[in-house]
């Protein structure tokens, strides 16, 4: 799989005008806020004219909308191809989903302050509720799939509702470590949220996982 370009650059060369915006925008986010960010901000991260973003955009709130579909469709496209490349292999493919949630990358207080903003639009915008049960919806749906396969594999039928409520529950535990530990580093480290999870998602399901700690990086 290429390499993704970083979240935090942009091409203000590109003829995708629109993207640059989009672009900006997240690279604003991620360094000011939602309060920083303003038109001004991105139309500078971007080098162009003010008069030129507004042109292809009316405002501050539907850039950051735009930016909030962009960036959840592209990381559930990445996760996709992360599970599609283990299809056979649905415990690696979990391995693969959790150790990626703890990479460096991954665990970037920048990150937050992206998603901090986008959800904050999203009470302000009922309207952008969609985006967030959509995306919800297919993680909990493909963590669902690999643990049908895995329990398969291991000769095992397990009630569908109770896979249900285990793929809640790993995506729930991932989404809370990785908001506690951008919050504070110090509470635990990398290495010790993944053995968290590794240890609930055993618990919870009596399937082994592969951990290699060494492929954290």
């Amino acid at each position: 799989m290429k390499k993704e370009k970083s979240i935090y650059k942009v091409n203000p060369k590109t003829g995708d005008k629109k993207q640059l915006f989009i672009d900006a925008t997240i690279c604003a986010l991620a360094e000011y806020g939602y309060k920083g960010t303003t038109v001004r901000k991105i139309a500078e991260i971007a080098k162009v004219a003010p008069g030129l973003l507004t042109h292809y955009y009316s405002g501050k709130e539907v850039l950051i909308a735009e930016s909030y579909k962009y960036l959840s469709h592209k990381f559930l496209e990445l996760f996709r191809e992360r599970v599609a490349e283990h299809r056979d292999n649905p415990l690696e493919a979990l391995n693969i989903f959790f150790l990626k949630t703890f990479e460096r990358e991954n665990m970037d207080p920048r990150l937050l302050r992206i998603w901090l903003s986008f959800w904050s639009l999203t009470l302000l915008r009922k309207d952008l509720g969609h985006i967030h049960r959509e995306t919800y919806h297919n993680y909990i749906e493909a963590i669902e799939g690999m643990l049908d396969r895995a329990y398969d594999l291991a000769g095992r039928q397990e009630d569908a509702e109770r896979v249900r409520r285990q793929a809640i529950g790993i995506n729930a535990l991932l989404d809370g470590l990785w908001l506690e530990w951008c919050l504070n580093p110090e509470t635990f480290s990398r290495e010790e949220g993944l053995r968290i999870v590794y240890d609930f998602v055993e618990s919870a399901t009596g399937l082994v996982m592969d951990k290699d700690f060494s492929r954290l990086d």
